[in-house]
């Protein structure tokens, strides 16, 4: 990206997972100089929470003295405003953004469907170039579709497979009707299935011993109260012959567990229908299950990965997603 030599970027974005210092270093590394900003005041202290999530106009008041102090680091020649997400943007912060970087072009990305953040609707307008990692939000409101990216990097894939079958997520009763299917399934097959399975402490109290909630019961053997670290799941990724993705009905985007499937070469089954309509598609390594009756074929998680072109492994890097957006 030769364009971005030189260039001064201003970019906006949760910290989140250390993306934030993924995306910022890559722009660097392609000779432009950042400014970031972290758009998760929410989580800058147990104050700020209170004021976001209950006050309409004190949180609004923060926010744009938030913008003021962290824009006052930040020099006048931007030549590119990215943003993504813009979480608590309000209209009067974007507003003034425009007003005092006149000739930036302003470029945001979205990694939440409309039905998720409905707020989007407002902040999006407001940008030059509009990107979306959903296919449904991009035809109908004439956005760019653009999926989301893996980190070469942590990539180095094994011919030691030594889990044929992973599922890390978050916990959900949706989820865990789908770890339990296929915790049968791996049985069945006599497969190596890893499972790890995040619940906060509070969710668990209410649900498993409150509640007596059969699947936390069935599933307790996968819950954790605290998230894998990302060096332990890299390491996992690695070494993993398929990825068990469940993606919720309102959600039409390709998670980002899809998109590292691809990174870290592994097959992959999912419930997303629109991963048939991408260029990575091949069904030697994508299979897709119905949720309400859950299988999967023996041949499938035995047959070796099929590898894709090059050229179609690049653009899902997060080079190929800065060169998509920013190039």
């Amino acid at each position: 990206m030769t364009e971005l030599k030189n260039k001064k970027i201003l970019l906006i974005m949760p910290y989140f997972y250390n993306y934030e210092k993924d995306i910022k270093k890559q722009i660097e590394d392609e000779g432009a100089e950042v400014y970031l900003i972290d758009t998760n005041l929410h989580a800058h202290s147990l104050y700020n929470k209170l004021i976001m999530f209950y006050t309409v106009g004190m949180r609004d008041k923060l926010v744009r003295e938030y913008y003021d102090r962290e824009l006052k680091k930040v020099p006048d020649d931007i030549d590119i405003v990215f943003v993504i997400k813009g979480q608590w943007m309000s209209d009067e912060v974007l507003d003034d953004l425009r007003m005092r970087y006149r000739k930036a072009i302003f470029k945001i990305y979205q990694w939440d469907s409309v039905a998720t953040f409905p707020d989007q609707e407002r902040i999006n307008p407001h940008f030059d170039e509009i990107f979306t990692f959903d296919p449904v939000d991009s035809e109908r409101y004439n956005w760019r579709y653009r999926p989301l990216f893996f980190k070469k990097e942590e990539c180095v894939c094994s011919a030691d497979k030594r889990y044929d079958l992973i599922f890390l997520c978050s916990m959900h009763t949706r989820r865990m009707q789908v770890y339990l299917n296929l915790k049968e399934l791996a049985a069945k097959y006599r497969k190596n299935l890893f499972s790890y399975i995040y619940v906060p402490k509070l969710q668990y109290i209410k649900e498993a011993v409150l509640k007596r909630n059969p699947l936390y019961k069935g599933g307790r053997d996968a819950l954790h109260f605290e998230s894998l670290p990302m060096a332990e799941t890299n390491d996992i990724y690695n070494h993993t012959r398929c990825f068990v993705d469940y993606t919720f009905p309102q959600q039409n985007g390709l998670s980002m567990r899809t998109i590292e499937s691809v990174g870290h070469k592994c097959k992959l089954i999912t419930n997303n229908r629109h991963v048939l309509d991408t260029d990575f598609y091949d069904p030697d390594n994508v299979y897709i299950y119905d949720s309400d009756h859950f299988d999967v074929p023996r041949e499938f998680i035995e047959e070796p990965y099929k590898e894709i072109p090059a050229e179609v492994y690049d653009r899902y890097s997060l080079e190929g997603f800065l060169r998509d957006i920013l190039g």
